[in-house]
């Protein structure tokens, strides 16, 4: 499944896992006071996505933006701080370019 056409598809807009926890947080975020009600932006998180397209209770937490692009932030520097360093020879790895041409002069 395409995440990015998903998030924002109708489906997911009505997403019935998605409305019960809107509702069951008050529209407010889960993380901080922030809340519709007071003009905050509210967003679902999906938890897991191990049911995406099938999301069910549990799965998602609301948050407002920016707890959301905080815990977001967050979980991808932790993701990158355990993944392992690629070698340059790898296929995926360009080794790098110089900066400056050998022949420029500065």
């Amino acid at each position: 499944m395409n995440y990015l056409a998903y998030i924002s598809s109708a489906v997911w807009r009505n997403n019935p896992a998605r409305l019960r926890e809107l509702a069951a947080a008050n529209f407010a975020c889960r993380l901080c006071p922030n809340e519709a009600a007071t003009g905050a932006r509210i967003e679902v998180h999906h938890r897991t996505y191990e049911r995406l397209g099938s999301e069910i209770d549990g799965d998602l937490i609301a948050l407002c933006s920016d707890c959301h692009l905080g815990v977001t932030t967050m979980l991808r520097a932790r993701r990158y701080a355990n993944s392992q360093i690629p070698e340059v020879g790898d296929t995926w790895v360009q080794p790098a370019l110089p900066l400056f041409d050998e022949g420029d002069s500065v």
